[in-house]
């Protein structure tokens, strides 16, 4: 099934998701986790707002010998904001997803546009207020035959945001709040195979370099040399990536070292630990994670090498 295949590639996924979200010392005090700088990638404004991107498209090759089924799994975060009874303010975050399916024929062409809406809302837990701000977008798929030596059709996937909102003078971190925010899709199909966007077969060298993509790249994913799911992602990453089986939980940091990280957070200050534990429950996760670590697992962080692929 699809969703397995989504299963699999959901640690990699995550870590992408969450890129950025809360960054060491893990405190909203600290300059970079205020929200003017913190939400930096796959972030899809609203059309009325200028400079940044409105949308995202991935296009690739699809290898079909016949009829056969896709999925599209599109996933972002919806910002949401604790505005009363949390010390400190804090803009947290909820995933959502958007899944459509298609058949898909090597000698037709063949779309589905699936728009939606995630509204806004406020909720209250105890003292600690929410709110969050209406989102709304379009995910187009469209799979068209192309001429080369196997049976093969270009796969063509742009989400849009469709927001009407108007910012006016509306400060960026406003916006964000009004945005899709890290968004990424993963597709799975049963019946064909997609072709590599970094490595492809000569036969589908010229159709791949005549592929378009904007604020995504698609790799493969999953266990090699399957061909059969697909992450597309604003951060590129190698096909076939996986999380390395050392490091023993989210950072949200995947451009630093476990290593780093850890040693460095054991040596923030009680009163720095507290206040990254009332900041957020993904920061109070990772100081107990790394408390709790035991001097073995410490050195497991240290000396690892794997092979570069070629």
């Amino acid at each position: 099934m699809p969703d397995e295949r989504f299963d699999a590639a959901r640690l990699v996924a995550d870590a992408l998701l969450y890129e950025g979200y809360v960054l060491y010392p893990y405190r909203a005090s600290a300059p970079k986790n205020t929200n003017a700088l913190r939400w930096q990638f796959g972030v899809l404004v609203p059309p009325a707002y200028n400079g940044e991107p409105t949308a995202q498209r991935t296009e690739c090759v699809l290898e079909v010998t016949g009829p056969c089924r896709l999925s599209v799994r599109l996933r972002f975060l919806q910002l949401e904001a604790r505005i009363e009874g949390g010390d400190p303010p804090w803009d947290e975050a909820v995933e959502r997803c958007v899944d459509v399916e298609l058949a898909v024929d090597p000698s037709a062409t063949t779309q589905v546009v699936e728009p939606f809406d995630f509204g806004a809302d406020t909720s209250a837990d105890g003292d600690v207020r929410r709110e969050r701000w209406n989102v709304c977008g379009r995910l187009s798929v469209l799979a068209e035959p192309i001429a080369v030596a196997v049976p093969a059709v270009k796969l063509t996937v742009v989400t849009d945001n469709t927001s009407t909102w108007d910012p006016g003078d509306a400060v960026r971190h406003e916006v964000v709040r009004r945005s899709l925010v890290a968004v990424h899709t993963l597709a799975a199909v049963d019946g064909g195979a997609f072709v590599s966007s970094l490595d492809p077969p000569a036969w589908a060298a010229a159709a791949v370099d005549a592929c378009e993509c904007a604020h995504t790249f698609p790799v493969l994913v999953g266990v090699a040399p399957a061909r059969d799911a697909l992450l597309s992602s604003p951060i590129i990453v190698y096909d076939y990536p996986e999380v390395a089986p050392e490091s023993p939980g989210d950072f949200f940091d995947s451009t630093e070292i476990d290593e780093l990280l850890t040693l460095r957070t054991l040596t923030l200050t009680d009163a720095e630990k507290q206040e990254a534990r009332v900041t957020d429950p993904h920061a109070a996760a990772i100081i107990d994670r790394i408390e709790a670590l035991g001097r073995a697992e410490v050195r497991r962080l240290h000396g690892t090498t794997r092979p570069v692929p070629q």
